[in-house]
Formats: structure tokens, C-alpha cells, sequence
């Protein structure tokens, strides 16, 4: 019952993302949780550069730096779609990973970006507490490309 709960959570907080509300999803995230974004790039880059290596570079701490990344996700129209959602342990030591693909329609309906990834996340009685994702990082430095065109 707990994992479908879970299941159902992600679905619905992507759901409110597509229609441009982040607050569901902030609102899962602890005071002190963190989200790594790897790569070169603008939202990985928000602010601080990730630091190579093998523990993960925490590029954003807390809720301010993940409310900033959910707010520039929801202004630029990103749209996300759940292929499959795995959840593990128990509600005190949680870890979930969705997988996705996520992109923006241009107003010809090609698409402007579009990527694939891995959401992950480690929550403690239902409050994101580490949250990692994993995708193509040249794509999202292609789309900083193509928006820094746009604003020329």
C-alpha cells in the first residue's frame, strides 16, 4: 500500500507540474534537502557548479535554491511524462526512482528540447530529504544554446 502511495504522489506532483503549479512538489521536499543537477550547464549552475567526483555535487540546498529550480522548470513550459516509478524501504528510509521523458513543444509542435531521465530520490516519512537526476546534460546545454539565440 505505502509504494502505490508513493507512485501515486509522483504522478500527481508531475501532473501539477505540467500544469504549471510547483508547489505540490515543493511541498514534499524537508526544510534541508538537497538536489543535484550534474553537467555543464545553466540549471546545474544556479548556484554553485557541481563539483566532480564520486559523492554527488549538491547543486542546491534547501527549499529557496529547490523552489528556484521548480519555479524556472514550471515558467519555461517543461512538460513530463512517467514511463515507470520503482520505490523501496520503508516510509522512514524510502528511495524512489522514476523514469521519464520530459521536453518543451515549440509553437510548431516540433519539439524545442526534449530529454530522458532518471528522477531519484531518498525520503524520510515522506519528505524528500536527497533528490538526484540523471539525464543528458549536453541536451540541457544545447537548450541554454538555443535560449540564449532567442534572447539575442
Amino acid at each position: 500500500m505505502y509504494k502505490a502511495t508513493v507512485r501515486w504522489l509522483i504522478r500527481r506532483n508531475i501532473a501539477r507540474l505540467n500544469q504549471g503549479d510547483h508547489r505540490p512538489t515543493l511541498a514534499m521536499f524537508a526544510d534541508d534537502a538537497t538536489l543535484t543537477f550534474p553537467g555543464d550547464n545553466s540549471w546545474s549552475g544556479m548556484f554553485r557548479i557541481p563539483e566532480p567526483g564520486r559523492v554527488p555535487g549538491r547543486t542546491h540546498r534547501g527549499k529557496d535554491e529547490i523552489e528556484a529550480f521548480l519555479v524556472r522548470y514550471v515558467e519555461h513550459g517543461l512538460q513530463m511524462e512517467v514511463e515507470d516509478i520503482l520505490v523501496n524501504g520503508p516510509p522512514w528510509n524510502a528511495r524512489a526512482a522514476a523514469i521519464v521523458h520530459d521536453w518543451i513543444a515549440g509553437p510548431d509542435g516540433r519539439d524545442l528540447y526534449n530529454n530522458r531521465a532518471v528522477i531519484f530520490v531518498r525520503t524520510r516519512w515522506a519528505r524528500i530529504q536527497v533528490e538526484e537526476d540523471f539525464e543528458d546534460t549536453e541536451r540541457s546545454a544545447a537548450f541554454d544554446r538555443l535560449l540564449a539565440v532567442d534572447a539575442t
